[in-house]
C-alpha cells in the first residue's frame, strides 16, 4: 500500500470541523490498525480499529459511527445468517452508518450479496491507500464506490434486462419455488442463503406485484411461463 496525500484527500470530506466515525475490522488485526492509523492522519476522521471477532453489531450500537468497511468474506455467515441478515442488522444498530465492503474476494455472488445488504461501496484490498480514502469519503458523502475490481461484476448486473414488474432474478426464483409448493427452508437451502432472506425476497416481490396470497402468488407465476 502506498501513503497518500493527506491534505488531498481532507478536501474530500465536505466537513472538515466535525471528524467522521469510522470503524475499521479485518481478520488481519495488522492491516486494520495501520489502516485506522493511516486513515487518522487525514485530520477529518476518527478511525477506530476493532478487533475481530468482537462483536461488531454491539459496537456499531454503542459508537454509531458514519461509516464501517470491513470485509464480509471474514464475518461469520451461514445459511442462517448470511450477508442480507448482516445489513439488516447493522441498519438496526444505526441506520445511518454507512457500509464500504473491503475485500480480495470480488465474485458475482459477493457483488450481488453486498448490492441487496445495502452496501454503499466496495473495494479491493489490492488498491491502495489514497483509493481507500476516496471511496470513503464518497459514500460519507452519501454517494456509491465500486472499484473497477467490483465494477467488472457490477456493470453486468446493472446491465441485465427487467421485465415490468421489476422483479429481480432472485426474487422470480424464490416466486416459481413457493408456487412449486417448496418449503422456505428449501428454497433457502437451494439458493443458499438464509430463510429469513427467502421471506424477504417473497414479501418484496409480493408487494410489488400485489399478490396476496398463495392462490394469486402460483397463478401469476403460471401467467408468466416461468415454471415450464
Amino acid at each position: 500500500m502506498n501513503k497518500f496525500d493527506n491534505h488531498s484527500i481532507s478536501t474530500l470530506v465536505s466537513d472538515e470541523k466535525a471528524k467522521r466515525r469510522v470503524l475499521i475490522t479485518d481478520r488481519n488485526p495488522v492491516l486494520a490498525e495501520v489502516l485506522a492509523n493511516e486513515l487518522n492522519l487525514t485530520g477529518v476522521l476518527d478511525c477506530t480499529f476493532v478487533p475481530h471477532g468482537v462483536q461488531i453489531i454491539d459496537e456499531i450500537t454503542a459508537c454509531r459511527p458514519d461509516a464501517l468497511i470491513f470485509d464480509p468474506a471474514d464475518m461469520e455467515l451461514s445459511k442462517q445468517s448470511d450477508i442480507l441478515e448482516l445489513g439488516r442488522n447493522i441498519r438496526r444498530a444505526n441506520p445511518t452508518t454507512r457500509v464500504l465492503g473491503y475485500s480480495f474476494k470480488t465474485t458475482n455472488s459477493m457483488v450481488r450479496g453486498m448490492l441487496d445488504a445495502g452496501f454503499c461501496g466496495c473495494i479491493s484490498k489490492n488498491a491502495n491507500l489514497r483509493q481507500l480514502a476516496i471511496a470513503l469519503a464518497v459514500i460519507l458523502d452519501g454517494g456509491i464506490y465500486f472499484d473497477d475490481a467490483f465494477g467488472a461484476h457490477l456493470r453486468p448486473m446493472l446491465a441485465e434486462t427487467t421485465d415490468d414488474d421489476g422483479l429481480s432474478e432472485r426474487e422470480k426464483e424464490v416466486l416459481v419455488g413457493f408456487a412449486r409448493g417448496l418449503s422456505a427452508k428449501q428454497i433457502a437451502h437451494d439458493l443458499k442463503i438464509s430463510n429469513k432472506t427467502v421471506d424477504t425476497y417473497k414479501a418484496r416481490a409480493s408487494q410489488k406485484l400485489d399478490l396476496n396470497d398463495r392462490a394469486q402468488l402460483v397463478g401469476y407465476v403460471l401467467e408468466q411461463g416461468w415454471m415450464t
